[in-house]
């Protein structure tokens, strides 16, 4: 089936009327819709040093049917400017990714009714000043490209954008598990898609209060809370505290290790500076020069020390030489 790209003015080709009236209240006619093709998102990596995975795309283009079209991940309606009625992969076999794969992006087509008010985005749609997208959707898995370790459930050492025995690291995207939106955005992450993402890591949770913040967020005057949700709202961030203070602990911990460490195999270094500079690291990277540290560590073990010798034992020894 060939798809097509917004032309003859962005009226839907006869076909694709029947899938767009299906999410319409009132049958639209053709000459009241404006269609166009969108790029959502592709296999390459992006500026996060993230990249969705085959599996990964085929999922959401079953899921995107029916999502609607917005500005900037706004939760408010007014934002709400088009909606998807079809999406398949799209695989070009004559490019190439940077892992050496065939390129393949999911594209959709979104509808948008004719109005006064639009006339403005259909111009700018048009002439390619809107363009760049992002997907708001949900991935159970976020895999290490190096160790398939899921960094999510099992963190590893390895870091998105370095290079290990000549692989470039970046984490893989896949179990998609739902899609809630697409936005036009001013900075795509996935260049040659022109895409950028926006998805929560797991589907689940707390929904309400992930909507409640969003509207916090986005709110330009002041907002009414019931006490309930004010109730969540603390609750929420004494949740956050508890993590906070937990995370502090670890990093301290693990930096004490790291010190320890230095001063075992680098007796040259001020340790004096050592907690300055560390406090500089990420965790991950914390965790991968400990793990560097303790390699050494196995490789060239400290010599041991003699031990404190027992007087008695050394009294017996010399009873030969007593006259």
């Amino acid at each position: 089936m060939e798809h097509p790209t917004t032309s003859d003015g962005g009226l839907p080709p006869p076909e694709e009327l029947a899938e767009i009236n299906q999410y319409a209240r009132s049958p639209l006619k053709r000459e009241e819709v404006y269609a166009f093709t969108v790029t959502l998102c592709d296999n390459e990596i992006d500026r996060d040093g993230e990249r969705f995975s085959r599996e990964a795309l085929e999922t959401l283009a079953s899921l995107y049917p029916g999502k609607p079209g917005l500005f900037d991940h706004s939760m408010k309606g007014r934002d709400q400017t088009a909606r998807t009625y079809r999406t398949w992969v799209e695989t070009d076999k004559t490019k190439r990714t940077s892992m050496g794969e065939p390129y393949t992006a999911l594209r959709a087509r979104a509808y948008m009714v004719r109005t006064p008010e639009n006339k403005g985005l259909i111009a700018e749609i048009d002439a390619g000043i809107k363009k760049e997208v992002s997907v708001g959707c949900a991935v159970a898995q976020r895999t290490c490209s190096i160790c398939g370790a899921n960094r999510r459930t099992e963190p590893c050492t390895h870091l998105p954008g370095h290079t290990y025995d000549g692989k470039r690291c970046h984490t893989v995207l896949s179990g998609a598990q739902d899609a809630y939106e697409w936005s036009f955005v001013a900075v795509p992450a996935q260049p040659r898609a022109g895409v950028t993402k926006a998805y929560s890591i797991e589907k689940g949770g707390n929904q309400d209060m992930d909507e409640l913040l969003d509207t916090l967020k986005s709110a330009d005057a002041g907002v009414t809370l019931t006490k309930a949700q004010a109730d969540g709202i603390l609750s929420h961030i004494q949740a956050l505290e508890t993590l906070a203070d937990d995370g502090k602990q670890y990093r301290d911990a693990l930096t004490q290790e790291v010190v320890r460490l230095c001063a075992l195999h680098l007796p040259q270094l001020d340790l004096g500076q050592c907690p300055e500079l560390l406090q500089k690291c990420s965790i991950q990277e914390l965790t991968a020069l400990k793990s560097m540290l303790s390699a050494a560590a196995q490789a060239d073990p400290p010599a041991v020390q003699l031990t404190v010798p027992d007087k008695e034992a050394i009294k017996q020894e010399n009873l030969a030489f007593q006259i």
